[in-house]
């Protein structure tokens, strides 16, 4: 996977509450700072998030990681993760710059419930509105911010709530 696809834009005015440790399988997959981790309800260990996810109420985020795993192929380790709040604004880069590139296009996109795709080792977003989607574009201005996408996670993937 990669290093940054995800990265915070704003946050809280009290700020980020803190990373929270989790636990990560040996053997498992590394996540990287940047990655969003999913947590199956009850499972003891958190992963990368698959592609075209999160859908809300079926994939549950504990966050968004700010360090990379420790876990090796026969050891457990842990990673630090950012936990998902709706108020917090992301960046990613879109899947297809071209329905992005002008503010115009941008803004037809805000509000739209969309998913993130993982392709190869990079996240980036999509653009297809879906209902039970769990990412919403937000507010951006793209001459500030060339090539990336300002999206909140919906509070219904929220494996702390």
């Amino acid at each position: 996977m990669a290093l940054g696809d995800i990265t915070l834009y704003s946050e809280q005015a009290h700020g980020i509450t803190g990373g929270l440790k989790a636990n990560v399988a040996a053997s498992a997959t590394l996540i990287y700072a940047g990655e969003p981790v999913t947590h199956a309800l009850g499972g003891a260990a958190v992963t990368p998030m698959a592609t075209n996810k999160p859908v809300v109420a079926t994939d549950y985020l504990e966050g968004v990681a700010i360090t990379t795993s420790t876990n090796t192929a026969s050891v457990a380790g842990e990673v630090t993760v950012a936990p998902i709040n709706p108020s917090d604004v992301w960046l990613i880069a879109p899947k297809v710059a071209a329905t992005w590139d002008t503010q115009a296009e941008y803004d037809a996109l805000v509000g739209d419930r969309v998913l993130l795709d993982l392709t190869s080792t990079a996240y980036t977003i999509l653009a297809t509105d879906g209902a039970t989607y769990g990412c919403v574009i937000r507010p951006l201005d793209i001459s500030k911010h060339p090539g990336m996408v300002a999206f909140s996670f919906r509070a219904g993937c929220n494996y702390l709530a």
